[in-house]
């Protein structure tokens, strides 16, 4: 690793420490507040049994305002340890980054076992998208929803490519794009042509494959999104999915077995297999 990594990776790493420590902090004050938030509506529930709906007091509406407004406290915690842990996410992503830019510069010493805990950790430190009070849909390349129509992939975006391998089988690869060929800015998205490159190519310079029409390209999700808060940008159980087969970097077709249920959880899938 370069000197130049090895700062980058320690300067992120000592801002991790800092954001994590703060936000040890940010959580027993997030505690604080949902126990006034939880206080405060058992407040409501006692002055409503002594009150009628003709006969509500001035202190019941007091009641009920400053129930609100802790609520208000609470969402705010939640939103300041959230941007906090999305910050530090941030950082892991830049750390990924720089590593894997080391490991294509140092491609023959990089283990297949290495490769894939790096492809694990850099989908596992994707932003996470919890959605909104507004309720809005999840954006596109958010877990399970797909690209818009006009999408059109940028140099570094990680794809799935469908192309013919060495021994002539054909793969659904992960890769990236390393160039757009596109002749004008309003050129239709399914006409303009990529070249990618593997991601598991064995020495630099290698698995590159040029001029892949947008029809063997699938953008993958740019978001994860929370089980909890936005289960419609999951992929339901049964689901016929492509999915990256363990210790490879090839998609393979299966069926979706379980969901994750928080937002560590990963989903469990069961491989097509001629056996």
């Amino acid at each position: 690793i370069t000197t130049d990594t090895k700062d980058i990776i320690a300067n992120n790493e000592l801002t991790i420490q800092k954001l994590l420590l703060e936000l040890q902090d940010d959580l027993k004050k997030t505690k604080s507040c949902y126990n006034q938030s939880r206080d405060s509506w058992l407040g409501i529930q006692n002055a409503s049994k002594v009150t009628t709906d003709n006969n509500q007091t001035a202190t019941t509406k007091l009641v009920i305002a400053n129930a609100l407004d802790n609520v208000k406290n609470e969402i705010s915690m939640y939103r300041l340890a959230l941007d906090k842990i999305s910050q530090v996410r941030n950082l892991q992503i830049q750390i990924a980054n720089v590593t894997k830019n080391n490991i294509d510069i140092n491609r023959s010493h990089t283990t297949r076992r290495g490769l894939a805990d790096l492809l694990s950790h850099m989908a596992y430190v994707l932003a996470i998208f919890y959605g909104n009070e507004n309720g809005d849909d999840p954006p596109p390349l958010c877990g399970a929803i797909p690209a818009n129509s006009n999408h059109i992939c940028h140099v570094g975006d990680k794809i799935a490519g469908f192309v013919e391998s060495e021994d002539g089988d054909d793969n659904w690869i992960l890769a990236e794009i390393a160039k757009v060929h596109s002749t004008s800015t309003t050129q239709s998205a399914n006409k303009v042509k990529y070249d990618i490159v593997d991601i598991d190519a064995a020495e630099p310079g290698k698995g590159r494959y040029n001029q892949i029409s947008s029809k063997n390209i699938i953008p993958l999700p740019q978001w994860r999104a929370c089980p909890l808060t936005c289960e419609k940008a999951l992929f339901p159980r049964r689901t016929i999915v492509l999915a990256l087969y363990p210790q490879t970097s090839c998609f393979y077709k299966g069926v979706v077995e379980s969901v994750p249920r928080i937002g560590k959880d990963s989903y469990s899938i069961i491989f097509e297999d001629s056996s």
